[in-house]
């Protein structure tokens, strides 16, 4: 059994941020004195990297305060493409009506993009969280035919994979899509993303934040970020080599798995009882994953089992037990 525990329940990127996120933070800070409501730096450097006016961009409190701020706006009949995010079922906490669309057909994640003719609000996570990914064409289908709902795409993830409708919100009024520096640029602890819809959109949904909702250092951080984008674009895609490494080996050992566009990869076992069994295993080994729908989750039963891609040692640590457990996924 290993000493340290390894800890891939969360899909944060494992390694910690380099040096010169926070070298560059010093003119931040000074300036953190003062409320800076939707500062004005971020969402220029935004407005040009995406060629959008600056009127259609709000930045916001991660992913998950735009997801709630959307449900308060919009959400008296909120739909969302399950398994994904637990965050969405916010709406219920909120008095709303929520629904589950379960779109796992075997292993594979395939949505419908029929008009749900009750929904006011329909998010769809693409990448999706836990697992699978919606093509381009099959994103604005959903939004061409659902003009009576807000369509909002999560993209949280969209930094490993080539998916993302950013360009065509313009096109498209009831249509949002929502970034994070969360994962792609390993800041999940600073709690910044953003949201890009017309700005009819973006006027309605700002009441529901509040007045000055950023930290004016997560702003620094993001800019430093974006500034250093070729470092943030070699981390993912070494990210992505893990995971497919990882991919590779679950194979050869006939383990099943659902397709994977995150930085982590989804278990599918033959029932619960073995979903069980092998949490219990790593979980006696020191390795941590999320069990079930875990902490991040909605439409998982106990036959799932999530692992987060870690860094290169964990990896090679969690092969190594996963090697040793005494029998495998159907």
């Amino acid at each position: 059994m290993l000493n340290e525990v390894i800890n891939l329940q969360f899909t944060t990127v494992k390694d910690p941020l380099p040096d010169f996120i926070y070298q560059s933070l010093r003119s931040f800070s000074q300036g953190a004195n003062t409320y800076r409501p939707q500062p004005s730096e971020l969402i220029e450097k935004l407005s040009f990297i995406y060629k959008l006016p600056k009127e259609m961009i709000y930045l916001t409190a991660g992913a998950d305060e735009a997801i709630q701020m959307f449900i308060h706006a919009y959400g008296e009949h909120t739909f969302a493409f399950t398994p994904t995010y637990v965050v969405y079922s916010d709406a219920k906490e909120f008095g709303k009506m929520f629904t589950e669309v379960y779109s796992i057909k075997e292993n594979e994640f395939l949505i419908s993009t029929a008009k749900i003719n009750d929904a006011s609000l329909i998010f769809l996570a693409n990448p999706n969280n836990p697992s699978g990914f919606t093509s381009k064409e099959k994103v604005l289908d959903l939004v061409r035919n659902n003009s009576q709902a807000k369509v909002v795409i999560d993209e949280a993830y969209g930094d490993f994979a080539n998916l993302s409708v950013i360009n065509c919100v313009k096109d498209f009024p009831q249509m949002a899509v929502l970034g994070s520096f969360s994962k792609g640029y390993a800041m999940a602890g600073n709690r910044i993303g953003y949201i890009i819809a017309n700005p009819e959109v973006i006027s309605t949904v700002k009441n529901k934040a509040q007045w000055s909702n950023v930290s004016y250092l997560s702003v620094g951080a993001a800019i430093a970020a974006l500034d250093h984008e070729e470092y943030f674009r070699d981390m993912r895609k070494s990210i992505v080599e893990r995971r497919e490494r990882f991919i590779t080996f679950l194979k050869n050992n006939r383990f099943s798995f659902l397709p994977a566009k995150i930085n982590a990869v989804v278990l599918r076992f033959r029932d619960e009882n073995e979903g069980t069994k092998f949490y219990n295993f790593l979980c006696a080994n020191n390795i941590i994953s999320s069990y079930g729908n875990g902490n991040s989750n909605i439409g998982l039963n106990k036959s799932f089992v999530r692992i987060a891609i870690g860094n290169k040692s964990q990896m090679q640590i969690l092969e190594n037990v996963i090697s040793k457990f005494g029998r495998k996924a159907d």
